[in-house]
């Protein structure tokens, strides 16, 4: 759940507004007010009450904060499917993708207490329909909880269980540069990240040991780097994953830009490759992907997306994929976003040949 995008407010370090200074996890008290009173609409809002006064309220429950050093926060993201849109073999269904709460305790000196802070998340993981019938994972796991110290504005250290640090962090994560690179929802990994931001530059260095939960042999182990570099409106960067268990190796790298244009305008685009060595076989799969989203603000808290995939799964064979759709985003209010993607997917293939396939979606995301 990071918004990248919002380099098109002017906002280039997502540590402006997440406590997780790379994006996505709980907001901090500026990014909640930032929310309300500037980028979110004001549907169901009095016109009589004023940004300021929105801005004032965004905390837990739309309420200023009731315990000052405590930041509850509660998240629903569900999801309408319509697979093979206006087909024969057309097929509907309701996913619940993310229903989580998190805590915040601010532990630092009383002049700045977001100076140390410990973080934790519980939430909601459905069981993959694919092992139904066989699997007996928990439908609850722990997303994160990891201790952040800031010494200065500038340095950061985090230790817990964390989002791996790599390329641009986005809500979509059926994107080919997530589920290629295994950086979904699940894959968080213990570890400790060293984050620094500066006035054009951001860079971090994460080591991870993989997720202590899950079994040692199969427990991803290694280091990522990823940074980026411009001025107010333009970031360019690169990042580089490096793991391995007993039976396989990952080496990832990719280049990744954001663009900001006009007011509120942005564009992302991230490509990359993944290099899979199994160990046990001593065979290796190289993957290309390639992501690009434009976000035009039409109003406040209104956006049109335009989103454009590319992936090749193995670079010794001449298959790959295009996916391409449109797609609109409103933040309707503080709280509350809209989401719906009409997704087109082609694959060009020397073997086969196939239809292309249509899907439609239609997103609801809560946050308290």
């Amino acid at each position: 759940m990071a918004y990248p995008n919002f380099i098109g407010m002017g906002y280039q370090s997502c540590l402006t507004c997440h406590y997780n200074p790379l994006g996505n996890g709980p907001l901090n008290d500026y990014g909640r007010a930032l929310s309300a009173s500037t980028i979110s609409g004001r549907a169901f809002s009095d016109e009589k009450v004023t940004d300021e006064e929105l801005g004032e309220k965004s905390g837990f429950m739309w309420q200023k904060p009731m315990v000052d050093r405590v930041r509850p926060a509660i998240n629903y993201r569900g999801l309408y499917l319509k697979r093979n849109f206006s087909e024969k073999n057309e097929e509907t269904e309701w996913i619940n993708m993310a229903a989580k709460a998190n805590v915040v305790v601010r532990l630092g000196p009383e002049e700045n207490k977001d100076k140390l802070i410990a973080s934790a998340t519980i939430g909601y993981a459905p069981t993959p329909k694919a092992v139904a019938s066989t699997s007996d994972e928990p439908n609850y796991r722990t997303r994160e909880h990891y201790i952040g110290y800031r010494p200065n504005a500038n340095w950061g250290l985090y230790a817990g269980l964390m989002d791996k640090a790599f390329g641009i962090r986005i809500p979509d994560h059926i994107a080919y540069s997530r589920v290629t690179t295994g950086l979904t929802m699940n894959d968080q990994s213990h570890g400790v990240l060293v984050h620094y931001v500066a006035d054009k530059y951001e860079l971090a260095g994460n080591y991870f040991i993989g997720n202590l939960k899950d079994e040692d042999d199969v427990r991803q182990k290694g280091f990522s780097l990823t940074g980026e570099y411009g001025p107010k409106d333009w970031r360019v960067g690169p990042s580089i994953l490096v793991s391995e268990s007993l039976y396989l190796k990952n080496t990832i790298i990719a280049a990744h830009s954001r663009l900001a244009f006009g007011k509120g305008n942005s564009m992302l685009i991230e490509l990359g490759q993944v290099k899979r060595d199994i160990i046990p076989t001593n065979r290796s799969i190289t993957s290309r992907y390639g992501f690009f989203q434009g976000h035009i603000l039409l109003k406040r808290g209104l956006y049109f997306l335009n989103t454009l995939e590319y992936f090749k799964s193995d670079t010794n064979r001449d298959d790959h994929v295009f996916r391409w759709g449109p797609g609109a985003q409103y933040f309707m209010m503080h709280g509350l976003e809209l989401r719906t993607d009409i997704y087109n997917t082609r694959v060009f293939s020397s073997n086969a040949v196939s239809d292309d396939t249509w899907n439609v979606t239609a997103q609801i995301h809560l946050w308290l």
